[in-house]
């Protein structure tokens, strides 16, 4: 029997440990019985890719490559053999590789192809125009580029990989630039230039991308990062015939990280599949396409993976891989006026996340078109080159900033960050900015994380980093309020400092702050809005000052407050002392000009009186009141000599927070007792004494009072405005009757409603 149950379950099991299939793959299969088709098989955590390449090489495939990031084996692979790797247990999924399609529009622009120019699309020189930058100004001035570059900020130190259709290395322009590795990734050589199998065109698109980084035609065109050093990667064939797909891309980002990569540049866009398959718009949410996975595993090695949105625009959603990623900077493109440009991609990705990132000039930017020819071209494949170069600035002069710190750099400085988009995402950044502020200005004390302040003249701290020397000095501008706003500021100081101690104190409650930076040079950083940050009390009462009540038995008690710390100046605190009556609110006792925080009363207060106590705390000129939070009553621990009912409190009721009221009665002789709440037409409705807490018969003694810090009155004696069956009573007044032997009293209760 067990032998049975093999035999019937071990197939499902088997079935269950087949790879995943991309829905293209059976339709295509049934389509078609003798074809080939290039996919990614992803091996298993367990599967070794040698393993599985050498498998898919003896099923009749030819491996592409071997990608360790995402443990995967690229091949194209014959039907017959596809149906039979279906079946491979080590394998844990089976996907198409898309293409490089040449689309109108496209992520690459109309410079794929040989350029139609027109007059006017020549970048010339004309008068006016900056001697060194010419025509290709305009990118600088968008960008805010001139603060660093006129400093010969240039991409020293920094390795840009730039992933395209070919790269002419021998062009003039580009004389002087470092090439530290270049690699052929379509015909597997370290040639980038055109070969003989190349269609004319082919290099002249990464030719025109890298001319923004580093190209240089006098008086026309100069490159922003010329300072930086170039890993090319030719990963694009552009024959019509050939069919470029995703591993080369993958590859090249293997070969960059192996070799020593800082930023990648790809104007690039991946969405076709072979037979005409797509990926579909659910597909575009940072975790199918392996370009995207790709890239997002190359930020976490610490490469900035900057790419094209697309050139599919004005529709929503029309990105392309792997601009969805995660981690990577997607970029659209605007003119020169700032405004999106028609052909933009938009998002969002599938998963709802913004994108584009980022936009930046696209639309008659100046590039190398030729030889010593400079022309104007459109597209996002534009605009991305000046991103990454842009990055490139900032990345030398901060080499420690990593690909996420860069991205928030460019978010705090562009020009949608208040309210970032789908369109421009969060707009053009001021690079400038970025560069002298690239973490904003971080505020370090008081933060809300921390806690309330324990001090009334808190020490605001805050740093923004290294800033360079043409930046500096720094003005600080803090301001300190009570809302959100901070439109009245109750501090507002310009500082050259990182610091500001408040002169003054600061009142009780929440407050909110925030510091602005402006650099020499004009850039500014902001903290953005800090808080709430809870101040303290000038001081906290610690005797006497039960929210319930208290009930003491000395007539000269002893106050105490502890407070809160304070500087000199505005400090020393003092104080002045006052005691209340709570009923009439007239002053028993006042005292001015204390120093120390303990005050024994030097005259007795009145019995069965409550009482409240009050600190006027002194900071310099400024004050603060202190209130006790609840009311002291002195109690008489001797027989009562007659016999009293006192006025219920809180009267009227519910009052203060109170939703019951306290009945008070002395009894100067033993014997029988009622105590009884009736309604204005004498009907009892609620009895207290005889009753469940208290016999008939009561001993002479204070009645209803409380004990200790337990509470100015007894619970036992306090009315909630219920009936003797618990359902509560209208709103009205009531009588509290006391009927002891010779004695009739009545009090006038105002209840008014739960």
């Amino acid at each position: 029997m067990r032998r049975f149950i093999l035999l019937v379950f071990l197939p499902a099991g088997l079935a269950a440990q087949r790879p995943a299939v991309s829905p293209v793959l059976p339709r295509l299969l049934a389509r078609v019985q003798d074809t080939t088709v290039s996919v990614w098989l992803f091996a298993r955590p367990t599967a070794s890719l040698e393993t599985i390449s050498q498998r898919a090489t003896a099923a009749g495939a030819r491996v592409r490559v071997l990608s360790r990031w995402l443990h995967a084996v690229s091949a194209d692979v014959p039907a017959a053999a596809l149906r039979e790797l279906l079946q491979d247990r080590d394998l844990r999924r089976i996907q198409p590789l898309g293409r490089f399609k040449l689309r109108h529009p496209s992520p690459v622009s109309r410079s794929i192809t040989a350029p139609a120019l027109v007059p006017g699309d020549t970048c010339g020189f004309t008068p006016g125009d900056n001697p060194v930058l010419g025509p290709s100004e305009m990118p600088y001035r968008q960008l805010h580029l001139r603060p660093l570059t006129d400093q010969g900020i240039n991409g020293t130190g920094v390795r840009i990989g730039i992933f395209d259709t070919g790269f002419d290395t021998a062009n003039p322009a580009f004389s002087g630039i470092t090439i530290t590795a270049q690699h052929d990734f379509v015909f597997n050589d370290d040639v980038v230039r055109n070969e003989p199998a190349d269609v004319a065109v082919a290099q002249s698109h990464g030719t025109s991308t890298w001319s923004l980084f580093a190209g240089e035609v006098a008086g026309r065109l100069h490159g922003i990062a010329r300072g930086a050093s170039f890993l090319l990667a030719k990963t694009e064939d552009v024959r019509s015939e050939t069919r470029v797909e995703e591993d080369n891309y993958v590859a090249a980002l293997e070969w960059a990280d192996s070799i020593g990569v800082d930023i990648v540049s790809s104007s690039l866009g991946y969405l076709s599949f072979d037979n005409g398959f797509s990926y579909t718009p659910s597909q575009l949410n940072g975790d199918v396409a392996v370009t995207t996975v790709a890239a997002d595993m190359a930020a976490q090695r610490g490469i900035l993976v900057v790419t094209a949105a697309g050139n599919a625009g004005p529709f929503s959603r029309t990105l392309s891989t792997p601009a969805d990623a995660d981690s990577v900077l997607s970029i659209g493109a605007e003119d020169s006026l700032g405004t999106i440009a028609v052909f933009s991609s938009r998002g969002p990705t599938a998963d709802g996340r913004i994108k584009p990132d980022f936009t930046a000039p696209g639309v008659a930017v100046c590039v190398l078109t030729g030889i010593d020819h400079v022309g104007r071209e459109d597209g996002t494949s534009f605009a991305t080159p000046l991103l990454a170069a842009s990055a490139a600035l900032v990345k030398q002069m901060h080499p420690s900033l990593l690909p996420m710190d860069l991205r928030a750099a460019f978010r705090s400085t562009a020009t949608k960050r208040a309210a970032p988009d789908t369109i421009y995402g969060w707009g053009r950044p001021d690079v400038a900015a970025a560069a002298v502020f690239p973490s904003g200005v971080t505020a370090l004390a008081p933060l809300p994380a921390a806690g309330p302040l324990t001090t009334i003249t808190p020490t605001f701290l805050w740093t923004v980093g290294t800033v360079p020397s043409f930046a500096t000095p720094v003005r600080y501008r803090l301001r300190i309020g009570r809302d959100t706003s901070l439109a009245s500021s109750i501090i507002d100081s310009v500082t050259p400092a990182q610091t500001l101690v408040t002169s003054q104190a600061l009142k009780a409650g929440n407050l909110f702050w925030r510091v602005d930076a402006t650099a020499k040079s004009g850039e500014t950083g902001t903290s953005g809005l800090i808080g709430p940050v809870v101040v303290p009390a000038w001081a906290t009462l610690t005797a006497l000052s039960n929210p319930a009540g208290m009930v003491i038995d000395t007539a000269q008690p002893t106050f105490t407050w502890k407070p809160a710390l304070v500087s000199s100046p505005p400090g020393p605190l003092s104080y002045d002392l006052f005691v209340q009556r709570v009923a009439s609110g007239s002053l028993d006792f006042s005292v001015a000009n204390l120093t120390d925080t303990t005050f024994a009363l030097p005259v007795p207060l009145e019995r069965n009186t409550a009482y409240r106590w009050l600190l006027v705390v002194y900071a310099g000129n400024d004050t603060s009141l202190i209130r006790s939070q609840g009311s002291f009553l002195v109690v008489d621990l001797g027989m009562p000599t007659s016999t009293l009912l006192y006025q219920n409190f809180p009267n009227p009721f519910p009052a203060a927070g109170r939703d019951s009221t306290c009945l008070w009665f002395d009894l100067a002789i033993a014997g029988n007792v009622q105590l009884d709440i009736l309604d204005l037409r004498g009907n009892r409705v609620r009895r207290f004494v005889p009753g469940p807490d208290f016999p008939g018969v009561l001993a002479p003694g204070r009645y209803g009072r409380g004990s200790g810090s337990g509470g100015i009155c007894d619970p036992r004696l306090m009315w909630d405005g219920r009936a003797d069956d618990g359902h509560p009573l209208p709103a009205g007044v009531y009588l509290a009757k006391l009927k002891v032997a010779g004695l009739l009293v009545f009090k006038r209760i105002v209840f008014r409603g739960k």
